[in-house]
């Protein structure tokens, strides 16, 4: 049957873990050194972007797989994949039909690593005119440049609400678009954001809106806590920082916004590929970062600048050039605007800064979005991607990488390394979110290739107080990995728009399961219409999922 979940990017990582046989294990140990063991080794299939441009800038489109080497950590790796991607229209034809997510081997993607674009509109330090300016550019990206593989997220960012995730990346580009022209109009209802509340929920038994530290589904990190802005602190005895707070609120705000970002890049680091960031904002006041040259010594601003603030954001730009983020920012600052203020105190150098930082480019005057989005196309169309295969340790250390054309002539531009994966013990609240985001809406996860189970629906009884009865097959002996320990069971129903109608969710240990094969069954009460479901097993130790779906229709009664 057909389902709302698109096609997302290559199969990124074909995990086989195993121990080596015939050695010792003290009594006691073996189901320890098990666990430890458990994600030490894998073998996976690295992807790598690469654009390739000759001494007048315009791509090279005619090389081969024996014109390239890549360096990992200085060894020479065997090119074992190989892809040439240049630009073309997007097809008329309608796409085949998404793959069903019943229990059965997933089809080759078409391309083993399409684009991935990610709108981050800047609410937080932009204007009225430049916020519609910044719809209006990513709606015709969205209507003429997009091609049927690419994905792409949506992101905003305001004082209030901090860093939201309102589209997890995906080629479903009209419910993209629908989340794009609803901002400003209406209540914004992305997949993502709905999921995160309808999640929190089922864990706290809380409602999201009513949670100050959730954020609301936002992309808030919890390592650090900044002051609450709508609550005057206790700052009695602490005359400098009384200042900096009640005075100096703009450089607050320009440290709130540095962070959350370099936790977006943190999270990223393990979405593989280039991941271009259409930045539409007027920048963070440069003067508020880098500090300006005041009269008679006067070091207020410098001197801020120099330290807390600067550093932050300066880890925020490494972050994001590490991860392969390379921004493309579409400054929404009025015209004439620079005739009027000295340039230091408005964001053109920091906007600059940031795209000279990851590889990207500063395009002025968003009036002329048309010809910046183009440039872009043009930028991100033509591309290589390289696949090899590696052994590497889930320790989260960085890989050098340095990729190189034989042919004479050639500029190469490609990531300048990766990070190994790091065990899911030690990831951030914000990275289990988007893992279970991913397993949640993705059909092929990037994270990891989940086991895919048989979920069916079954006859509900005559009461009619519930009239949809879902059922998932637990087959313990091929999910065995993922029953270890603690485990979540979720099931989720989704609306014809990919909405999260209802989610529920319970923990369970394999003590409370028997030795044979298990169904699962969670019950609702729907509406008329028609549904998508999904049922996610995820361990909370390791991560590992099981996954599968089908679709229903709800008749009237």
């Amino acid at each position: 049957m057909k389902t709302f979940l698109s096609s997302a990017a290559a199969l990124l990582f074909i995990l086989q873990v195993s121990t080596s046989p015939g050695v010792p294990v003290p009594p006691g140990q073996e189901q320890q050194v098990k666990d430890e063991l458990r994600y030490e080794v894998a073998v996976t299939l690295k992807l790598v972007q690469v654009f390739v441009v000759d001494k007048k800038g315009n791509p090279v489109l005619d090389l081969r797989k024996e014109d390239f080497l890549i360096h990992d950590n200085g060894r020479i790796q065997t090119i074992s994949e190989f892809e040439r991607h240049a630009l073309k229209l997007p097809s008329l034809e309608p796409e085949s039909p998404p793959l069903s997510l019943e229990a059965t081997p997933l089809q080759p993607p078409r391309d083993l690593m399409p684009r991935k674009f990610i709108f981050l509109f800047d609410f937080a330090y932009n204007n009225p005119k430049g916020v519609v300016k910044a719809k209006e550019a990513a709606l015709h990206f969205i209507d003429t440049q997009l091609r049927p593989t690419d994905e792409v997220g949506v992101l905003s960012y305001s004082g209030i609400g901090g860093l939201q995730l309102w589209e997890y990346l995906t080629s479903d580009h009209p419910k993209v678009r629908d989340v794009v022209e609803a901002f400003g109009l209406k209540k914004v209802s992305g997949r993502v954001d709905n999921l995160q509340e309808k999640y929190y929920e089922a864990v706290t038994g809380q409602n999201p809106a009513d949670a100050a530290g959730w954020g609301k589904a936002t992309l808030r990190g919890n390592e650090r806590r900044l002051p609450d802005m709508g609550a005057k602190p206790d700052l009695e005895g602490k005359p400098d920082m009384k200042q900096w707070v009640f005075a100096e609120k703009g450089e607050l705000h320009a440290l709130m916004f540095a962070d959350r970002l370099k936790d977006l890049a943190l999270a990223l680091r393990y979405v593989p590929g280039q991941k271009s960031v259409v930045f539409l904002s007027s920048g963070v006041p440069y003067s508020l970062i880098y500090g300006i040259q005041a009269p008679y010594g006067d070091g207020r601003f410098g001197s801020f600048g120099e330290s807390l603030l600067k550093q932050r954001y300066e880890d925020m730009l490494k972050e994001l050039a590490a991860s392969n983020c390379i921004v493309y920012a579409l400054d929404t600052e009025e015209i004439g605007a620079s005739l009027k203020k000295d340039l230091k105190t408005m964001g053109v150098f920091t906007l600059q800064k940031i795209t000279s930082a990851t590889g990207g480019k500063y395009f002025g005057n968003i009036n002329q979005y048309e010809k910046h989005i183009e440039k872009i196309q043009n930028l991100t169309g033509c591309y290589y991607v390289l696949g090899y295969s590696i052994d590497e340790k889930w320790d989260g250390a960085f890989h050098q990488l340095i990729v190189e054309v034989v042919r004479p002539g050639c500029e190469v531009h490609a990531q300048k390394g990766y990070y190994s994966p790091k065990p899911f013990r030690e990831y951030s609240e914000l990275e289990k979110m988007l893992h279970l985001v991913d397993l949640a809406l993705n059909e092929d996860p990037v994270f990891q290739v989940p086991i895919r189970i048989p979920v069916a629906t079954l006859p509900c009884p005559a009461d009619k107080k519930v009239n949809l009865c879902l059922a998932a097959e637990l087959p313990l002996e091929k999910i065995q990995e993922v029953l270890q320990g603690k485990f979540e069971i979720v099931s989720i129903v989704f609306d014809d728009r990919g909405n999260t109608v209802e989610l529920k969710r319970e923990v369970k240990t394999a003590a409370e399961f028997p030795k044979e094969n298990v169904i699962h069954q969670a019950n609702f009460r729907l509406a008329p219409g028609k549904y998508e479901c999904r049922v996610i097993i995820r361990n909370l130790e390791t991560g590992r999922g099981a996954v599968g779906g089908t679709s229903v229709i709800i008749d009237n009664e």
